[in-house]
């Protein structure tokens, strides 16, 4: 029950947080390694991941934020470092903020603006990453000190969406974007 702390390598998954360790065999079932299995089939531990964030919404104390990395994407010539920033995802949805040379970006996307986001497992080689897109860019965004969050960010995008689609009519708003 500590986040940000699993580790996997070939079909060992593992907590180093608590040292409990689960094999994953060749027809795709999870068994603990020692003690008690819990989840044997992979989409139960992700169902699982999903209620503990949509608990953390209903809670209002759902949040991550980190300094990230960030790419952006504006043409078919390539990626552009924007430098570093920082991220934070919670009720209010996405607030991204970079300062570099050409001056500050601000992204904030509202949960209403967004059913899910895409993320990546370590995008080409940099480590994890969150894109979000506008009408004119793709930022592609890296968590500096958060290990293995996107998933959760994926999940709570979602489950946001969701709550509030359940809880009031909502009015779709477009990302503002301040540079």
């Amino acid at each position: 029950m500590t986040e940000y702390e699993m580790d996997s390598e070939k079909n060992k998954i593992w907590c180093r947080h608590c040292g409990n360790e689960w094999m994953l065999s060749p027809l795709g079932e999870l068994s603990a390694v020692k003690g008690e299995t819990e989840f044997s089939h992979i989409p139960d531990w992700y169902e699982f991941e999903r209620a503990e964030v949509r608990r953390q919404i209903e809670d209002g104390t759902y949040e991550v934020q980190d300094e990230v990395d960030v790419d952006t994407l504006p043409n078919a010539r390539g990626y552009i470092n924007l430098g570093r920033g920082s991220l934070r995802h919670n009720l209010e949805g996405f607030r991204l903020d970079v300062d570099y040379p050409d001056g500050p970006l601000h992204l904030q996307k509202t949960p209403a603006s967004m059913y899910s986001c895409h993320i990546e497992y370590n995008y080409d080689q940099r480590g994890d990453c969150i894109d979000l897109s506008t009408v004119s860019d793709t930022y592609y965004i890296y968590p500096m000190n958060l290990r293995n969050c996107v998933t959760k960010i994926a999940l709570a995008t979602e489950e946001l969406y969701e709550y509030g689609q359940s809880r009031k009519p909502i009015t779709i708003l477009e990302a503002t974007v301040s540079m």
